[in-house]
């Protein structure tokens, strides 16, 4: 097969740029694939530190001439303009298979055509997809009621209707996009684990000793971890509130947040005012094999994330494959990761109460964390192996 996929690549600040470079790793490996080319918005150079013999990187702009010679066209497609804007009108002129990441992409949509000064483009994407309706959002978003608006119409039926088929990483994901168009052709395939290329032959043990040595940490210290684009609906607040508690009984303690804060997220300004500038250590954004790197160094990894939009949040797939005891929250995305495999928290009005609980059981029952810890790199090795998602992807195509 000889395959064209437009995606973001790294060093995109994106988990769905360090996505696509594991899958299309895992897609060249395969014998039944004999071409990639990869389509990318051209405001930005890639890396090309996976580039073989089968990857091309080309400019979206060559597609059209080219779109013949493929067996398979592959969009991937996240709620962040910027980055997957430039696939729209290929997707619709195009029609090929979807990699549906988030199952809303209102957000996606308004930035491609408001925020490129084409309104009316915005405004006939809400005609075809709501008809009666479309003024009243139009006027919602204009009153600044847009997370609510975003959640309730997910503009995403368009694209449905001009899709081949759809690929989506969890069940929940699926029934959305059943519920919205029961005729959609789609198909569940998980995220995929894997390490950037550089740490392929690493040795976990003298990376977790080096990264605390670097980041000032003894060895015996209790080391908490949160990674991503840090924005309020991660709860990074809570998170901190327990991790403070934990301090109170447990010496040694540290927060690491590999990552960066949202412009408009005061996180460094929480950080203060809850005085934990000693124990709390923000990384800013970093290369993927620097960003994996650092989660090395943890004992527990947190990612909590509600409301949501759907897609499977990619970072506890890290977390768990690299046999860190993860916390996460208890929303539909991750009901297709078994409670035991990572510890998940319902986000009610106990959250903060039972994270805390959690996180001082973990720091003081060392045979309670390493359980946890294996159940999840038990559990993502069985079901989220780059080799298989790559098998899984290619027998889809194949199917089309």
């Amino acid at each position: 097969m000889q395959i064209a996929i437009f995606t973001p690549l790294p060093p995109i600040q994106s988990a769905l740029a360090d996505f696509a470079e594991g899958l299309i790793r895992g897609l060249a490996t395969l014998p039944d694939v004999t071409a990639l080319d990869i389509f990318v918005s051209g405001d930005y150079a890639p890396e090309a530190s996976f580039i073989s013999d089968k990857i091309t990187i080309r400019p979206h702009t060559n597609f059209p001439a080219r779109q013949a010679d493929y067996d398979a066209t592959v969009y991937s497609l996240g709620d962040n303009g910027r980055f997957h804007g430039y696939m729209l009108d290929y997707v619709h002129r195009f029609p090929g298979i979807v990699i549906l990441n988030d199952t809303t992409l209102h957000r996606c949509i308004l930035a491609a055509t408001v925020g490129q000064n084409n309104p009316q483009a915005y405004v006939d994407e809400l005609l075809y997809a709501y008809r009666d309706d479309a003024a009243h959002i139009a006027q919602q978003i204009s009153a600044g009621l847009g997370n609510e608006v975003l959640l309730r119409f997910p503009l995403i039926e368009r694209i449905l209707d001009s899709s081949q088929s759809v690929i989506v990483q969890n069940h929940f994901a699926e029934s959305q996009v059943l519920a919205i168009r029961p005729s959609s052709h789609t198909n569940v395939i998980p995220y995929p684990y894997f390490l950037p290329s550089e740490l392929n032959n690493a040795d976990p043990a003298k990376l977790r000793d080096q990264q605390r040595t670097a980041f000032g940490f003894a060895p015996d210290s209790f080391v908490v971890g949160s990674f991503g684009i840090f924005v309020p609906n991660k709860h990074l607040r809570a998170c901190l509130a327990a991790f403070k508690e934990v301090t109170r009984h447990t010496p040694q303690t540290h927060y690491f947040l590999g990552g960066f804060a949202a412009d408009s997220y005061d996180l460094t300004g929480e950080i203060k005012q809850m005085g934990l500038e000693g124990q709390v250590h923000m990384s800013g954004w970093q290369p993927p094999a620097t960003f994996v790197q650092q989660m090395f160094a943890l004992d527990v990894g947190i990612h909590l994330r509600h409301p949501h939009i759907g897609g499977t949040p990619y970072t506890p797939i890290r977390l768990m494959g690299l046999g860190i005891a993860t916390l996460t929250s208890d929303i539909e995305p991750l009901q297709d990761l078994p409670q035991g495999s990572c510890l998940k928290i319902a986000p009610d009005d106990y959250a903060e109460a039972m994270l805390t609980e959690l996180l001082h059981q973990l720091a003081v029952d060392t045979s309670f964390r390493e359980l946890v810890a294996e159940n999840g790199r038990s559990f993502i090795q069985q079901h989220h192996h780059l080799d298989n998602i790559a098998r899984q992807y290619v027998r889809f195509f194949q199917t089309l």
